[in-house]
């Protein structure tokens, strides 16, 4: 149970620092098409690693990559806080990623290794819980301490590397012999579950893609324009704060109510509700809508992290899916960074765009979606 504590603390450190940097940022007066390559910059270096960390990671050399990789990204994200260079902070940013890339990856292996046969919803819920939960921390973290300078920001960042390190090293992990969810398939439980299909891993790619497009342009933009806008850190962070604690949660829920999954309409429909919800914050300037609409958001993102993770962990080459889902997470982000910065500069250059940019995207993706899913199914028929 502990060993989930480690993705918590690894997502704190990394939402701590980016939130911090993109802040500081739109302090220092970046625009936003600089603070778009700040972003863009991090994602190449995950999703390049994730793709490559996919065709070698195996339950027995994860536990390594994950030691080296917890160094790699705590020394490149306190480079990333303390650099004020917009080259050198782009540089260490692309660190950063890398070790975070190779962090995510093989953990996602070495928790399959630990989890044993039967165990794989609990362990991909405990892990959304843990990562969500971490993010919401970093968020909140990074708002409070952001007036005390960068340089208690890295003192953070090194205590919670340190102790991240620690609980990897004092781990003991299950015997390579003992069987484990990384070799057997997980049917649902219950008169209401439906078969594994592996048309759904389709699906979870086209999930965790589409929730990154929209979701990190909100991580990314929504700090530098609140700081711009003389909102403080603290209150700034509040939105994502609950955002990243609702995904959390509702990842938890999940490990119970696995009727859900392997289903096309609560699939089309939490994706529908989240149209509505961008296109609510694009309509309203209040910052209490906003908060609230964001953080209603997490629910859908927590039930859309959670599929993509299941369904590329319950069938076919689980490293190899898995290292599609994390370059999907880079990739979405990159494409997400780009898409809604050119929506905000050519519609009419109003920070508002972003959201309606986020809602068409999500409308697509339901209905390709829908379409992958329907069209297997009447194969199979």
């Amino acid at each position: 149970m502990k060993i989930y504590l480690c993705p918590a603390l690894l997502d704190l450190v990394v939402f701590l620092v980016t939130f911090a940097v993109l802040y500081a940022a739109g302090e220092r007066g970046l625009s936003l098409r600089e603070c778009m390559w700040l972003g863009v910059i991090f994602q190449v270096a995950y999703f390049s690693f994730s793709l490559l960390s996919g065709l070698f990671l195996t339950r027995r050399n994860a536990r390594g990559v994950l030691l080296a990789s917890t160094v790699g990204a705590g020394v490149f994200g306190i480079a990333s806080l303390l650099f004020t260079d917009f080259a050198l902070i782009a540089a260490a940013l692309f660190l950063f990623g890398t070790g975070c890339a190779l962090f995510f990856n093989s953990f996602q292996t070495f928790m399959r290794g630990e989890a044993p046969p039967g165990g794989l919803a609990r362990s991909v819920g405990l892990y959304t819980l843990a990562w969500s939960a971490g993010s919401s921390l970093g968020f909140l973290s990074s708002g409070a301490f952001y007036r005390f300078g960068m340089w208690a920001m890295a003192g953070l960042t090194f205590a919670v590397g340190v102790l991240l390190f620690a609980i990897l090293v004092r781990h003991r992990p299950r015997p390579e012999s003992s069987p484990s969810s990384d070799e057997q398939v997980e049917e649902g439980s219950g008169e209401a579950a439906r078969r594994v299909d592996p048309a759904y891993v389709l699906a979870g790619w086209l999930l965790i893609f589409t929730t990154m497009f929209v979701q990190r342009p909100v991580f990314t933009y929504f700090p530098s324009l609140a700081a711009k806008a003389g909102i403080g850190s603290l209150t700034a962070s509040l939105p994502l704060f609950f955002h990243m604690m609702a995904q959390a949660l509702f990842g938890w829920f999940l490990i119970r109510h696995r009727d859900l999954l392997y289903r096309r309409t609560p699939m089309f429909a939490f994706q529908a509700a989240a149209v509505l919800l961008f296109l609510v914050i694009w309509r309203s300037n209040a910052f209490w809508v906003s908060t609230l609409s964001v953080s209603l958001l997490g629910l859908v993102t927590g039930y859309n992290y959670f599929c993509a993770v299941y369904y590329s962990s319950n069938s076919g080459k689980r490293s190899f899916n898995i290292g599609v889902n994390e370059f999907l997470v880079g990739l979405g982000s990159l494409a997400g960074l780009i898409a809604c910065e050119y929506g905000m500069a050519r519609l009419g250059g109003k920070a508002a765009s972003m959201y309606l940019v986020c809602a068409w995207a999500l409308g697509a993706a339901a209905i390709l979606q829908l379409i992958v899913v329907t069209g297997r199914r009447r194969k199979i028929a």
